[in-house]
């Protein structure tokens, strides 16, 4: 088991964002409640979440929103990161574990 040098925001869609999904989405699927949370990792060593929050939550809203649909005048206002709690919750952690013996593989998406 590895530690890894990164902290992480874990976030899940809120009721909120399950409602602009299912207006906006071309899918036919219906979120669950208990949606998947997607995790972001973050630099280790952090003091406020609320600073942490506030340097990555239109860069996580982005690709959430991006993932429902590349049409950014559907997406929702995200000038705050009051905006960002009504679509998203969100927790913050400082440990993260590797437990796989294979390498991390990193893709770059653009968003």
């Amino acid at each position: 088991m590895k530690l890894l040098n990164r902290g992480f925001i874990s976030v899940k869609p809120t009721e909120e964002f399950s409602k602009w999904k299912i207006k906006n989405s071309d899918d036919e699927i219906i979120e669950s409640i208990n949606a998947e949370a997607t995790i972001y990792l973050i630099e280790e060593d952090f003091w406020d979440d609320a600073d942490m929050i506030n340097k990555y939550f239109k860069k996580i809203a982005n690709q959430e929103f991006t993932n429902v649909t590349p049409n950014l005048e559907n997406w929702p206002k995200m000038e705050n990161p009051e905006d960002f709690h009504l679509f998203f919750d969100a927790e913050l952690g400082s440990f993260v574990f590797d437990l796989l013996k294979t390498q991390i593989e990193s893709e770059t998406i653009k968003s």
